[in-house]
């Protein structure tokens, strides 16, 4: 039993531990470790804080001037071309409560200070785990199919559909701008016959000069699919360019072409996305990377909440560079 303290005050001194800043800058870093895309995103720098504003609205490059062969006496042109556009993408707001009752908080208090934190960790802990499903998955995380209007961070598959003449993301139409369109490719059968071929054609699709995906997402099936399609070649071993140092993710990945290849287990089944991340970003507002506020007693039970946020969007600026593969069985 505490024979210093009050129970109440032993109780107050472990809740204001566990909502330190220092606890959210924990728990943001491992959030992040812990969602193969953001990793990749976070290493390579395109993972970027925002200090806020009403929304992102990054410049997106739609036609270019025409040059014009000419002799010294002919009139030049002067037609202004329209070459950009903004897309437009709110400013997304995720929370994971973290709940604590009354009689989970004496019952521990009185079994020692050690056991008190024990639980709040705990409960921290689950928060954390809910966070990573949350910002991972499908349902309002980055590989949702939220749109702009939606409450969920605009995510992957609202991006990369399968009909890129159709819908509108970042508040422009694709029907409207055919620069605006995502490339994408179907595989007629599966890995062991197109698979690869069809990765590969997609992969070139999205090319501009020396602009190239910088990193390719599938599905754990599809991972191990990929690395029995490339055995006995050397494709996945020669970089397109000067030789650069791998990025270390801490799980499987394969350098394809200078991209970076690896599975994302929130990945959509049958698919491959290809992304080109130099117009690709997560934004993310600084003061709500995983920050976690007070708790808070609930004045109609026994029992505290505090919450964890995150606010931010994925952002893109040039929809044209990213691909989508689909129809990509899971079996050989």
């Amino acid at each position: 039993m505490l024979a210093t303290q009050t129970l109440t005050t032993t109780i107050q001194n472990v809740i204001d531990a566990v909502t330190s800043p220092l606890i959210s800058k924990k728990i943001s870093d491992n959030v992040t470790e812990n969602i193969p895309l953001i990793r990749f995103m976070d290493r390579t720098g395109h993972k970027e804080y925002e200090s806020g504003g009403d929304c992102y609205e990054p410049l997106v490059l739609m036609d270019l001037p025409s040059g014009e062969a000419y002799t010294g006496s002919t009139p030049l042109k002067t037609a202004q071309t329209d070459t950009t556009r903004r897309a437009t993408y709110e400013r997304k707001l995720i929370q994971v409560p973290v709940l604590v009752t009354g009689t989970e908080l004496l019952r521990n208090a009185g079994n020692g200070e050690t056991a008190l934190v024990n639980y709040m960790e705990t409960q921290i802990d689950q928060a954390r785990l809910g966070m990573i499903n949350t910002l991972a998955g499908t349902s309002i995380g980055i590989q949702s199919s939220q749109s702009d209007s939606d409450l969920g961070i605009t995510g992957l598959a609202t991006f990369l559909t399968s009909t890129p003449t159709s819908g509108t993301v970042g508040g422009l139409s694709r029907a409207t701008y055919d620069k605006w369109r995502q490339k994408v490719n179907a595989v007629a059968t599966g890995w062991n016959t197109d698979g690869l071929i069809s990765l590969s054609a997609l992969f070139l699709d999205t090319m501009r000069g020396d602009e190239s995906a910088g990193a390719i997402t599938m599905t754990s099936a599809g991972f191990a699919n990929f690395i029995r399609s490339l055995q006995g070649t050397i494709t996945y071993n020669m970089p397109n360019g000067p030789a650069t140092a791998p990025v270390d993710l801490g799980f499987p990945a394969i350098n394809y072409f200078g991209a970076t290849a690896f599975p994302d287990y929130y990945q959509p089944s049958n698919t491959a996305n290809m992304l080109n991340l130099k117009y690709l970003k997560l934004l993310v507002a600084k003061d709500r990377d995983m920050s976690i506020r007070p708790f808070l007693t609930d004045y109609n039970s026994d029992s505290e909440c505090a919450r964890i946020f995150w606010a931010g969007n994925l952002v893109c600026s040039a929809l044209s560079r990213q691909g989508l593969l689909y129809g990509l069985v899971e079996t050989w």
